[in-house]
């Protein structure tokens, strides 16, 4: 009856008492089956290519994506097992990442040059750091000043970029 409305029917498998005999049947193409007991409690036993892919859904996130690019890491390596449909979405967060990242850079990069070197290289002679400082405490968003210190200090600033943008964890 269920069949004609388009409906996949349930099959009954009456008597068997190995479970690991149902969970070696499930086809890499279907989620596993639901056990129904005769007290009426039920079980799902999932197959391992469900459950494979289950694991790689649900560790893509926002942060998944944010700590492979702020370690430096290869996205391949996250997207290698990623169905098709999914692919797509991480690529726009990872660009909108990497957009992110961008922005904060160039902003500091060009706020500290200007006050260090003028907007033509026409500050002579160099500020102090005492100077810089005060600036950057009086102007500056307080979350881009450690970058600015790094930058004036000519120390690597990436991984304080990095963490300026890491976002609230939520499910791609």
């Amino acid at each position: 009856m269920w069949r004609e409305y388009g409906f996949d029917v349930v099959r009954r498998y009456d008597g068997i008492k190995d479970y690991t005999f149902l969970k070696n049947m499930i086809a890499d193409t279907h989620e596993g089956f639901v056990v129904k007991f005769s007290n009426g409690e039920r079980i799902k036993i999932k197959g391992e290519e469900y459950l494979r892919l289950h694991k790689i859904m649900t560790n893509l996130s926002t942060t998944a994506v944010w700590e492979v690019l702020s370690n430096g890491g290869d996205m391949e390596n996250l997207l290698k097992d990623v169905p098709d449909e999914f692919f797509q979405k991480i690529k726009e967060y990872e660009r909108t990442l990497k957009y992110g990242f961008y922005q904060v850079s160039e902003y500091c990069g060009k706020a500290h040059d200007r006050f260090r070197y003028g907007k033509y290289n026409d500050v002579d002679p160099e500020p102090t750091k005492k100077q810089f400082a005060e600036h950057v405490m009086k102007n500056c968003h307080p979350p881009y000043r450690p970058v600015m210190f790094s930058m004036w200090d000519g120390k690597p600033y990436d991984h304080i970029i990095w963490r300026i943008i890491k976002p609230a964890f939520k499910k791609l």
